[in-house]
């Protein structure tokens, strides 16, 4: 029998949908209207969005949904391939005699190139004119879609995953000023900015000097409730007749602070180990499993840190219920106010911790877990 918490979109939205959020989401973008979404990692923000945007589709023929991931990106030129090869992926979904046509003249300085592959699908490679300005690359990116859409009658919504990226660029301050000034004029695409490094995230369209203060609709994501999501995972055993008593079903729930992601898989886990009946020993035995599973991205972000992060880093998951600007913290840390001061702006500017009743908190609970144990 199939595990019904199969980490994917489509099992992801079948197990657990946010239907509320996806209803409001949907109705913001079909006004035109610019949005920011935030939250800890591990919410389901990715899954959010591509479920909207493959909704829209569906139901409207003349929407175009454009999905960029810039996660990855080191360099400006990073930004321009990343986000023309999305541009070009949306509209050439299917590639037929046609598709060459459409994309062709697309952009001035921007040249694409493409390998198809037997299935139908393909790879697409960029070229820049390297004489080209930051601001012409720009320029040709955002004037090219407008002018697609307006020729073809279409309208789009464009999403930009970790927007806040682009502020570790050399170039960053201009790309903000630049693509504000784009966006603010086209009345056919709506932009969608989502992040997992909130503050930085939140600095770029709340902070009065930055190009896109007020630019648009603050849309924080907050956690599915206790209990529907309960009530989805007694639901999802039943459904492979197996039993998650609810008890159990809140402890898998809790152990991971209902992190929507974390959710999903420890229950996947479980259900994995499990046989008829969901025992608490087998939601205790998965739980080390989900941390093993997870441990080579906490050690991603570890070997990043400077030696005072690491100290209070720590310091914070073993001891959640201390000050940090108590005597016994800084007697632990043996660091400075100030050393600690400094630490701790870091690590939430990284996201890694955020205040909660006072109260310095990890924001992964499973990052908390593994240093515990390590």
């Amino acid at each position: 029998m199939r595990n019904p918490f199969t980490i994917g979109i489509a099992k992801e939205e079948k197990f657990c949908n946010r239907e509320k959020e996806i209803k409001e989401l949907k109705k913001l973008i079909q006004n035109g209207q610019n949005i920011v979404i935030y939250s800890p990692r591990r919410f389901g923000k990715t899954s959010l969005v591509k479920k909207v945007l493959k909704d829209l589709e569906k139901t409207d023929k003349n929407f175009v949904g454009i999905y960029t991931d810039l996660f990855p990106v080191s360099y400006y030129q990073d930004f321009i391939e990343f986000f023309s090869k999305a541009i070009i992926q949306s509209i050439g979904k299917e590639v037929d005699k046609t598709f060459f046509q459409k994309i062709k003249n697309l952009f001035k300085n921007i040249i694409p190139s493409f390998t198809v592959k037997p299935d139908g699908s393909f790879s697409i490679s960029i070229s820049i004119n390297q004489s080209s300005s930051l601001e012409t690359l720009l320029s040709d990116l955002f004037k090219g879609l407008e002018k697609y859409l307006n020729k073809n009658n279409l309208k789009a919504c464009v999403v930009f995953d970790e927007f806040q990226e682009i502020t570790t660029l050399e170039d960053s301050k201009k790309i903000e000023g630049v693509i504000r000034s784009y966006i603010q004029e086209q009345e056919n695409i709506s932009y969608v900015f989502v992040g997992s490094r909130r503050k930085l995230l939140l600095d770029m369209f709340t902070d009065k000097k930055r190009p896109f203060y007020k630019s648009s609709f603050l849309f924080p994501l907050e956690k599915i409730s206790k209990s529907e999501f309960v009530e989805c995972i007694i639901n999802s055993f039943k459904k492979t007749d197996k039993i998650c008593p609810k008890k159990e079903a809140e402890k898998i729930h809790d152990l991971v602070d209902g992190y929507p992601y974390y959710v999903q898989k420890l229950s996947s886990i479980v259900w994995d180990l499990t046989e008829k009946r969901v025992s608490e020993k087998t939601i205790d035995n998965a739980l080390l499993t989900l941390i093993k599973m997870e441990s080579l991205d906490f050690e991603s972000f570890w070997i990043n840190l400077n030696k005072s992060e690491r100290v209070v880093l720590k310091n914070i998951a073993i001891h959640p219920n201390i000050s940090v600007f108590s005597k016994e913290f800084i007697e632990k840390t043996r660091l400075s106010i100030g050393g600690i001061q400094k630490a701790i702006n870091s690590l939430v500017k990284k996201d890694l911790i955020e205040k909660r009743d006072n109260l310095y908190k990890l924001t992964d609970p499973v990052m908390a877990y593994w240093i515990n144990e390590n």
